[in-house]
C-alpha cells in the first residue's frame, strides 16, 4: 500500500509540475462545471430533438444519476475514508502547485468531478451510440478530470477512483432509465438500439466546447496582456 500511494504521489507531481499564467488561467474555467452550461443545454437540447416525449425521463434520469454520484463519491467516500487532497497535504506544501490559493475542500477520495463527467459521459453515450460523440465526450472528460491534477486538487488514485465510481453510476441509472421508458412506450422497444444522434448532431456538440475554448484562450491571452492575472 505504501509503495502505490508512493506512486500516487510522483504521478501527481508529475502532473501537476509545469504551470504558466496562461495554463493556470485556462485550467481554472476548464474545471467549473458551469463553465460548460452551453454546451449541457444543446446536450439537452439533443436529447428532446432525438428522443420527443421520453426526453424528460431522460433528462431525470441523468439528474438523477449527477445527483447520486455526488452523494455517493462525498458520503460514502471522502466523508468516510478521510484521504486528504494533495492540496490540504501538509507534507506536500510548498511541493504542488496550487492556482490562485484555491485548495478545494478538504479530503478528494474519490474525486466528485471524475465521478460526474464519466457518469456523464457513459449515460450520453449509451443514450445517442453515435461513435462519433462517444470518442469525443471521453477526450473530453479526460480533458476535465486533468484539470483537478493541474490545479493539484487530487491524486491520480482520486481521479481513477471517481472514474471507475462513475461509469457504474451512469451505467447503472442509463439500464434503469431504459428500462422504466420501455415499460411506458413499449411500442417503441427495438427503436432503442438504433443510432440515436447524427453525426451532424455530434460535430455541432464538439464544435460548441471547441468554441467555448477558443473563446476564453482568447479572452485569457486579452487579459494577460492588461495584466490581470
Amino acid at each position: 500500500m505504501e509503495t502505490l500511494l508512493q506512486l500516487d504521489t510522483e504521478l501527481l507531481i508529475w502532473f501537476n509540475s509545469s504551470h504558466s499564467p496562461f495554463w493556470d488561467a485556462i485550467m481554472m474555467f476548464l474545471t467549473r462545471i458551469e463553465f460548460w452550461i452551453p454546451f449541457y443545454i444543446l446536450v439537452g437540447y439533443q436529447i428532446f430533438k432525438y428522443k420527443g416525449k421520453e426526453a424528460w425521463w431522460w433528462l431525470i434520469g441523468l439528474s438523477l444519476l449527477i445527483l447520486f454520484g455526488d452523494l455517493i463519491s462525498t458520503y460514502l467516500f471522502k466523508n468516510i475514508l478521510q484521504r486528504l487532497r494533495p492540496s490540504h497535504e501538509p507534507a506536500l506544501s510548498g511541493i504542488v502547485n496550487l492556482v490562485k490559493a484555491y485548495t478545494g475542500d478538504k479530503f478528494g477520495f474519490v474525486s466528485s468531478h471524475a465521478t460526474a463527467v464519466f457518469a456523464f459521459a457513459i449515460y450520453t453515450s449509451k443514450l445517442f451510440k453515435n461513435n462519433i460523440y462517444s470518442l469525443f465526450i471521453s477526450i473530453w472528460s479526460l480533458l476535465i478530470v486533468y484539470t483537478r491534477l493541474y490545479l493539484g486538487l487530487h491524486y491520480p488514485g482520486d481521479i481513477l477512483g471517481g472514474i471507475v465510481l462513475g461509469l457504474g453510476v451512469g451505467y447503472f441509472f442509463y439500464r434503469i432509465t431504459r428500462w422504466w421508458v420501455s415499460r411506458l412506450y413499449p411500442q417503441k422497444q427495438f427503436a432503442r438500439y438504433k443510432q440515436v444522434l447524427e453525426n451532424s448532431g455530434a460535430g455541432i456538440l464538439i464544435a460548441v466546447v471547441a468554441l467555448e475554448m477558443v473563446t476564453i484562450s482568447f479572452v485569457i491571452l486579452k487579459l494577460l496582456r492588461l495584466g490581470f492575472f
